[in-house]
């Protein structure tokens, strides 16, 4: 069920998020840990476009990560915790994604998630997937995202 909800009183919250660097990598798992601390119920799905994880992931193993091969021919995510994730009716879906990436994009727009943010894109096939975009240039990177979301989902109060 659709509904929107502020930061603070989501309870259950997914993220997404492109894996391009270590520094991305620990941004997002800040973010994540700074959530929890919260009480909320975090579950993190990252993308990485190549075969074999870095090292500074194999150290952490934190989230599942998306990789070349668990996309399908179309490049469709099909990994069991995927589908999960998309199934999961989250309080609030945040796609931290910097870079326009399709498997992050079909987890959004598939999510039962209640309320979805994101950077602002191009609609593919005619979808935006998000309730709430953030307008940002190109070439932001994860923490200016993080502190727009926080910005903006924090000041939100909606009725019942």
């Amino acid at each position: 069920m659709r509904r929107a909800v502020n930061l603070a009183e989501a309870r259950d919250v997914g993220i997404l998020f492109n894996m391009t660097s270590e520094t991305e990598y620990d941004r997002v798992s800040r973010f994540a840990r700074s959530l929890q601390e919260q009480g909320k119920k975090v579950q993190v799905i990252g993308f990485y476009k190549y075969q074999k994880l870095p090292p500074y992931y194999a150290q952490k193993l934190a989230y599942d990560i998306m990789q070349p091969q668990h996309l399908d021919l179309f490049y469709r995510p099909k990994a069991g915790f995927v589908t999960h994730f998309i199934n999961h009716p989250f309080d609030m879906l945040i796609d931290l994604g910097i870079t326009d990436e399709f498997p992050l994009y079909y987890i959004a727009v598939l999510s039962k998630a209640g309320f979805k943010l994101g950077r602002r894109r191009e609609a593919e096939a005619g979808i935006i997937p998000y309730d709430l975009m953030i307008e940002a240039k190109q070439e932001t990177d994860s923490e200016e995202l993080i502190r727009h979301l926080i910005y903006y989902t924090s000041s939100f109060r909606f009725n019942g």
